[in-house]
C-alpha cells in the first residue's frame, strides 16, 4: 500500500510564522482604532468648548459696558457634559476699551488635560503657566475680543 504525502495543509512552523506576523499587525490596528476614538472625543470636546466660549463672549458683549468689568473679570463658567471650566479675563488698562479674553480648559476621558488649568479650579496657580508665560490660563480654546 502506497501512502501519498498530503501537500494541501500547512505545517506547524508555517502556522506559527503566520501568527507571529498577524499578532503585531492586529495590535497595531487596535492601537490605531483606540487613538481614532480619542481624537474623535477630542474633536467633539473642542467643538463644545469653542461654542461655550463663543456664547460667553456674546453674553459679555450684550452686557452694559459699565457692568462688564465687575461682572465678568476673573469669573468662571462650566459646560454641561464637559469635564472642564472656563474663565474670563477683562483688561481695562486703556480708557473706554475693554480687552476680554475667555479661556476653556478640560480633562479628556483618558485623563489628558487640554489647556493650562491642570487642577480645573478656574484659577491660575504656580506651575500651570506652561503654554505662554503670562500669569493667566491659556488653552487651545480661547477667544479674545475688544469691546468699546
Amino acid at each position: 500500500m502506497k501512502i501519498s504525502g498530503n501537500n494541501k495543509g500547512m505545517t506547524l512552523v508555517e502556522v506559527m510564522m503566520s501568527i507571529m506576523i498577524l499578532v503585531p499587525l492586529f495590535a497595531g490596528v487596535m492601537i490605531g482604532y483606540v487613538k481614532c476614538i480619542e481624537y474623535n472625543d477630542l474633536s467633539g470636546n473642542t467643538s463644545a468648548a469653542t461654542l461655550a466660549v463663543q456664547n460667553r463672549i456674546t453674553e459679555i458683549e450684550n452686557t452694559p459696558f459699565s457692568q462688564i468689568l465687575a461682572t465678568y473679570d476673573d469669573t468662571t463658567f462650566t459646560v454641561p457634559g464637559l469635564d472642564g471650566i472656563g474663565v474670563s479675563y477683562v483688561d481695562d488698562s486703556v480708557d473706554n476699551i475693554l480687552n476680554v479674553k475667555t479661556v476653556f480648559s478640560w480633562r479628556e476621558r483618558n485623563g489628558r488635560v487640554i489647556g493650562e488649568d491642570v487642577n480645573q479650579n478656574g484659577q491660575w496657580d504656580a506651575g500651570e503657566d506652561t503654554m505662554a508665560v503670562n500669569n493667566e490660563l491659556d488653552s487651545i480654546v480661547q477667544l479674545t475680543t475688544i469691546i468699546r
